[in-house]
């Protein structure tokens, strides 16, 4: 009946109005205009996911379609400039525009990531000790930080929903574009991704996973440039992907051989209250969901590193960065033509 549909449908609207008003204030956070993650009542938000409130389930769903919508945005704009660049190589567009707004958005969230947790001590490594004191200490606390259970400053929740929704929008677009070496690999990874967002996001384990995302964003803009550098120079300028090339391998080293394992073991110890004495196996079943989920996650990383070891030992052989090598076949033999 109407009043039925009304009573489903007028809290959905509402959720959806108030998300974009979050990202509204994430950009005036950005800019500079509000300081972020202000914990007055006023800029509190609900994070609490249940199946029986569809109207909870809403601020994702806009995370997703905002997504899609400005990742489209960095796509049009890359394709203009490869248009215009590669007018005599057709088949570098393709390419180039992927990398370029995989550069772009990661390089954007990067920025985002600093701007708002700078100087929140539970975002750097030393600070790690705090960052599981959300979740189920948290809530035993009623609250920390001056943030109530299960809620989030606009900001911070404006940050979750975008990141969500990027790696869901991935996860739909990645069927729909050429299949590399790894497209199994980067299913699982954008499946696990989106999984451990939504999940840390409703269970209220936002730092961890604020943590995680930095910690596998850091990479991927210098990954990309080195790209976007292979495809559109060659002579001198080709220095440009090699220089990037080797810092994105020593990030990814770092960030997600080293310092990912290190954000686990705190994940995994520090979620339990001080009083339990065996906190290795005192979880609850979503907390066993996460710490598993996230451990899933490291074999692929080794994977990767296997396969930018691969690229590294070619460039040094042949003295410089020759392709990535996740490429398909195709890929593969354009470069052997470009060589």
């Amino acid at each position: 009946s109407p009043p039925v549909v009304m009573a489903v449908v007028a809290p959905c609207l509402h959720a959806a109005w108030e998300t974009v008003g979050d990202i509204y204030i994430l950009l005036e956070v950005v800019v500079g205009l509000r300081k972020p993650l202000r914990t007055e009542p006023d800029n509190i938000v609900l994070t609490e996911v249940s199946l029986s409130k569809p109207e909870s389930i809403v601020p994702l769903a806009v995370g997703l379609v905002v997504a899609l919508a400005y990742t489209r945005v960095i796509e049009f704009i890359g394709l203009l400039i490869a248009k215009a660049y590669f007018v005599s190589r057709p088949k570098k567009v393709e390419p180039f525009v992927s990398a370029w707004c995989e550069a772009i958005y990661f390089s954007i969230q990067i920025f985002i990531s600093l701007r708002l947790f700078w100087d929140v001590q539970w975002f750097w490594p030393s600070g790690w000790t705090y960052s599981m004191d959300d979740g189920r200490k948290g809530i035993i606390a009623n609250g920390v930080g001056g943030i109530p259970p299960y809620h989030a400053t606009r900001d911070m929740r404006a940050y979750y929903v975008c990141e969500f929704g990027y790696y869901a929008a991935m996860f739909l677009i990645i069927f729909t574009k050429k299949r590399k070496k790894d497209f199994w690999e980067m299913v699982f990874h954008h499946v696990v991704t989106s999984f451990l967002i939504s999940l840390s996001y409703a269970f209220w384990h936002h730092r961890i996973g604020v943590i995680v995302m930095l910690l596998h964003n850091a990479f991927d803009p210098w990954l990309n440039i080195a790209k976007m550098a292979h495809y559109a120079f060659s002579g001198p300028l080709h220095v440009v992907a090699d220089v990037s090339f080797a810092l994105g391998a020593i990030i990814f080293l770092v960030s997600r051989l080293i310092m990912y394992p290190y954000a686990i073991y705190f994940a995994w110890m520090y979620a339990s209250p001080p009083s339990v004495e065996h906190p290795v196996w005192d979880a609850t079943g979503e907390e066993w969901v996460l710490k598993l989920l996230l451990c899933f996650l490291y074999p692929i990383h080794i994977f990767w590193f296997v396969l930018i070891l691969k690229v590294a030992k070619k460039a040094l052989l042949s003295g410089a960065v020759q392709k990535d090598e996740r490429s398909d076949s195709e890929d593969e033999g354009d470069e052997k033509k470009a060589q």
